[in-house]
């Protein structure tokens, strides 16, 4: 599998659905809610997670199924039910409508994977989301050595 294309979206203030409950969707619900999305989880049962951001107001839970239509406000959609089928038929009509779409389950059916992101001294590094969670501690390790340094050599620049 080659390595997927950094595309940096803005996403403040922007709609962003997620259809699932689960740990997973909680974990991309915390990444977008970082970058300023509204975010909106559409799903039956919630994780705790879930449930505090929503009793929280940062993100908008709406307790039911996925019904085809409920994509068409969103600037991503993230297909993260428990149910392959529901993943797919979410995938489809994204891609039908342009949307971007990240899918837990089936590996391939979204056309974009959700990346791992380290934020660090207003520093972004996403890397790319099929590298695994030692590659991800490692990098992120590296990063407490180098990323001052790197940061002082910019602001050497900006003066």
């Amino acid at each position: 599998m080659a390595m997927g294309f950094p595309l940096h979206i803005d996403l403040d203030g922007n709609n962003c659905t997620i259809f699932g409950g689960g740990k997973a969707a909680a974990r991309r619900a915390e990444i977008l809610l970082r970058f300023g999305a509204k975010v909106t989880v559409i799903s039956p049962e919630i994780c705790p997670v879930i449930e505090e951001m929503s009793a929280k107001g940062a993100v908008r839970h709406i307790p039911r199924k996925y019904f085809r239509g409920d994509c068409s406000n969103s600037q991503i959609c993230v297909a993260a039910t428990d149910d392959d089928d529901i993943n797919i038929r979410i995938a489809t009509e994204c891609k039908a409508k342009s949307i971007p779409v990240n899918v837990t389950s089936p590996k391939g059916y979204g056309t974009f994977r959700f990346p791992r992101v380290i934020f660090q001294d207003d520093i972004l590094v996403t890397i790319d989301g099929t590298a695994s969670s030692e590659k991800i501690r490692a990098v992120r390790d590296r990063l407490r050595d180098v990323v001052p340094t790197i940061v002082e050599d910019a602001q050497k620049e900006i003066e």
